[in-house]
């Protein structure tokens, strides 16, 4: 049985952390809020730059194990959640706002 990995927020750690993931053999779909990142990740580009990583994106987008999506509901049935959203220095509302947007976003409906 392969398990199916979710990772909430497609930024740098994310995408890089979904492709690495996918490279071990798991099922992975990223999940953004924002539709140009996962576009461009959908269509196996970066929006930053990371030495190979671009080739290691191309080729797990190839291996159909690696997805993208703006949709939450498409992660609610993953077996482990990762969640790679921004983390401020120091604690603040915003940041807590933000876990509780994802857990509001994770929660079957």
């Amino acid at each position: 049985m392969t398990l199916t990995l979710s990772v909430v927020g497609c930024g740098y750690l994310g995408a890089t952390h979904a492709a690495c993931m996918s490279s071990l053999g798991f099922t992975v779909v990223g999940v953004d809020t924002d539709p140009e990142k996962v576009a461009l990740l959908q269509s196996g580009k970066l929006p930053f730059y990371e030495p190979g990583l671009d080739t290691l994106l191309e080729q797990e987008m190839k291996t159909g194990r690696l997805s993208f999506t703006t949709d939450f509901s498409a992660v609610q049935d993953a077996d482990v959640h990762f969640v790679c959203v921004g983390t401020p220095q120091r604690m603040c509302i915003l940041f807590v706002l933000e876990l509780r947007k994802v857990k509001t976003d994770l929660q079957p409906t």
